[in-house]
């Protein structure tokens, strides 16, 4: 009895869990994810660059293009969506601090880490929802 039991609560937990995780990302939350994986690609480069390690610096400055590249795709439609207008807006921002560091880095060979932050702020302004909605991530 307590083996059936088990079973059924196990075949309960995991039809839940299907429920409630098993739908595609909506292109809004796609793109903050994608935003805030080149944020921490930002903070891998820093460290690289603390140690200096050059072409590290160079890669995760790649992987910073490339993540931005994903999120201004996924943004592509949500800025007319008035539900994630304002959201997009702000991960449009954080999208030109970022592209700013890395074009600025392959001009200069070096990277203005402080900008970041600026980045960092609209990315997290966007998922209160920048003044309108917050996003259900």
């Amino acid at each position: 009895m307590r083996l059936c039991l088990g079973l059924i609560s196990v075949a309960v937990a995991v039809v839940g869990l299907a429920a409630c995780g098993g739908g595609t990302r909506s292109p809004i939350c796609t793109a903050n994810d994608s935003l805030r994986a080149a944020l921490r690609a930002v903070d891998a480069a820093r460290s690289a660059d603390s140690s200096g390690d050059s072409a590290a610096v160079d890669r995760e400055m790649n992987e910073v293009e490339r993540l931005l590249g994903v999120a201004r795709g996924n943004l592509a439609g949500a800025t007319a969506d008035p539900d994630t207008a304002a959201a997009a807006r702000a991960m449009l921002e954080a999208a030109n601090y970022l592209q700013f560091m890395v074009d600025d880095s392959r001009a200069s060979g070096t990277v203005d880490f402080p900008i970041a932050q600026f980045a960092a702020r609209e990315v997290n302004r966007a998922g209160s929802g920048a003044g309108g909605a917050p996003l259900n991530c």
